[in-house]
């Protein structure tokens, strides 16, 4: 449901990989709750050798295996510098956002606000999911208009707004579940000591202004040349992406109280999970 909300325009071969991909990179979020640094980071760094050509032996985690297939189903459909920007989202996501944050919920105590935004810019895990735009409009942006700074910049603040979403909806299963502190709203409580009624008016503020900033650079800058068509529809399909997660979010029992509506994985003596 969240690939067709977030993907509409795409072909039905194209929707596979991206589909796989959507239930892939839950299930491994879901995994790595109960997972050691350790084991967090031996995951990613698979599951990269694995992105980049390496095959999965038969014995290993299914997920590897779901791995290779999402990459040669990329590969068939998309060019080499679209895979390789793809790939370095997905490291991006797991060692700047997921790893980063992990001292912080073992010690169930969340940072300061500053660094707070900027380890959730990439454990909200988004970064890979905006570039599926390119595969639903066709146009793959150059490497140079890619790693323009008023395109980076736009990315980051669209992927803070999926962040502030994923906070604000999540926030009744959090807080019953009662050990996660990675969420704007606590962090708001702590940093400012406020009410859990202000916190969630400041969130929803802090959601709007990002959004704004968006918007506000798009219609602002337009030196694009040649490639502005491109850029304006790379933001077109990331916005549709955005209004997408968020129906979800609406629809979804993933984010039931309890976090009844997750993929837990099974705890035990004598089986991991990773």
């Amino acid at each position: 449901m969240c690939t067709a909300r977030m993907w509409p325009d795409l072909t039905y071969e194209q929707s596979i990989p991206c589909n796989r991909f959507m239930l892939q990179y839950v299930a491994l979020d879901d995994q790595v709750e109960h997972s050691s640094l350790e084991e967090i980071q031996q995951l990613r760094i698979r599951c990269v050798d694995i992105l980049k050509g390496a095959q999965p032996k038969e014995d290993e985690n299914a997920l590897y295996q779901h791995m290779a297939l999402i990459r040669d189903e990329f590969r068939a459909l998309m060019p080499d510098l679209w895979v390789e920007r793809f790939i370095y989202y997905f490291y991006q996501s797991f060692r700047y956002g997921i790893e980063l944050e992990y001292p912080y919920k073992i010690a169930e105590r969340p940072p300061s606000l500053t660094l707070f935004k900027t380890i959730r810019e990439y454990s909200v895990l988004m970064r890979p999911y905006l570039i599926l735009g390119e595969i639903e409009s066709g146009l793959v942006l150059p490497k140079h208009i890619f790693e323009h700074v008023v395109v980076q910049k736009m990315i980051s603040h669209m992927t803070l707004v999926v962040a502030w979403q994923n906070d604000i909806h999540s926030l009744p299963k959090e807080m019953a579940k009662g050990t996660e502190v990675f969420n704007l709203v606590f962090v708001l409580q702590q940093e400012y000591n406020l009410s859990l009624e202000d916190a969630c008016a400041q969130a929803f503020r802090i959601h709007n202004e990002e959004l704004a900033k968006v918007l506000a650079l798009h219609a602002e800058y337009r030196e694009f040349g040649e490639y502005q068509e491109h850029v304006d529809k790379f933001v077109y399909y990331a916005g549709v992406g955005l209004q997408g997660v968020n129906s979800f979010y609406l629809e979804t029992e993933r984010y039931q109280h309890g976090g009844v509506g997750f993929a837990w994985p099974e705890i035990s003596n004598d089986v991991k999970t990773i």
